[in-house]
């Protein structure tokens, strides 16, 4: 199937905006109106459509490690996730099925897949640093680490101790943030 849709020149990947610019030219030309482009903090894919907020969104990790290295790779990712927000937007499809695989193809992806293979893509390795922290208000003690932020309440903690060490912990654990 020959590119049915007259889609705005790639901007150099160098550019700083390329992804979100160059998704904001896509939504304009495939009639996509009030859909937004994005980042999120995914590590275990390259990026999302979400329909119900007509967002499109990008794993900012992927982008950091592949934007310079394999910008066809970023270009090929928005024209899939755009696909996935034509199949949506003209037909109420989700999914990977023949609608999907109809607008791939309409923009230039035919053959598309619907994941990548883990010979074709090894994402980096990105371990996620704790941020957050259970201490011991007065000694400064670690008890825990978190990547993001506990839900329970500051206030219900005064409740909470370590086991074992009650005495010592029932009402002097905080969360700090790391630095």
């Amino acid at each position: 199937m020959v590119n049915q849709y007259l889609l705005p020149p790639c901007p150099a990947p160098d550019s700083p905006d390329f992804p979100a610019e160059w998704a904001a030219g896509c939504f304009a030309a495939l009639g996509l109106e009030g859909w937004r482009f994005g980042t999120d903090r995914a590590t275990r894919r390259l990026g999302c459509c979400r329909p119900a907020e007509k967002r499109i969104t990008l794993s900012r990790h992927f982008l950091a490690h592949y934007l310079s290295r394999d910008p066809e790779l970023v270009r090929r990712t928005l024209l899939h996730e755009l696909a996935h927000a034509l199949a949506w937007e003209r037909r109420r499809s989700r999914g990977h099925g023949s609608v999907w695989r109809h607008y791939c193809a309409a923009l230039g992806i035919p053959g598309e897949r619907a994941t990548t293979r883990c010979e074709d893509f090894s994402p980096p390795c990105l371990p996620r640093s704790p941020r957050y922290a259970l201490v011991h208000d007065s000694t400064g003690e670690v008890f825990r680490t978190y990547v993001s932020r506990p839900r329970r309440q500051p206030s219900r903690l005064k409740h909470c101790y370590i086991p074992g060490r009650k005495a010592e912990t029932l009402g002097h654990l905080v969360i700090r943030t790391l630095p």
